[in-house]
């Protein structure tokens, strides 16, 4: 499934830094398409169900501002960013839309989500999809902007 994306984003991928930079989706270094834990529904109190995701933050560091590497962003991009106008305040809500979106786009595996012109009228959520799970090895800090975590999919939510 192709998803029709703003023309200004299309085909572009942020680095560590969140500046934009061309990019196209590869496929020749395979990850883990699943990972076990919790949902991302019992890691924190919130009325949007993501039952089928786990979520990691790069807390453990401090860092509220991170992104993906840039060499592993390109060997697992699927599809992205797709841009949602909903703004950090409104967290979890953006990452419960986003899930939808890696749900109905082939071998999506996880998405990140970061909020971008933090503060300002035109703040905005970005959903990035990709075919393997997000380790959390492959986050590098930022700055301006707001991270809301790497979504994995789950191989089996029923027990968790």
């Amino acid at each position: 499934m192709t998803m029709a994306i703003p023309p200004p984003l299309s085909g572009l991928i942020n680095d560590s830094v969140h500046r934009r930079v061309a990019a196209t989706a590869t496929h020749h270094a395979p990850g883990p398409v699943c990972t076990n834990g919790l949902p991302a529904s019992k890691q924190y109190q919130a009325a949007y169900q993501i039952n089928d995701y786990t979520v990691l933050t790069a807390n453990a560091n401090n860092w509220t501002s991170y992104a993906i590497k840039q060499e592993w962003y390109r060997d697992h991009f699927i599809s992205g960013p797709h841009v949602m106008n909903f703004g950090h305040e409104t967290n979890p809500y953006g990452p419960f839309k986003c899930q939808y979106t890696c749900n109905a786009a082939d071998n999506c595996s996880a998405y990140f989500v970061w909020y971008e012109d933090v503060g300002t009228s035109t703040e905005h959520m970005n959903c990035v999809l990709f075919d393997a799970v997000i380790p959390p090895s492959v986050f590098v800090q930022t700055n301006g902007t707001i991270t809301a975590g790497a979504y994995d999919r789950l191989c089996d939510h029923s027990s968790a």
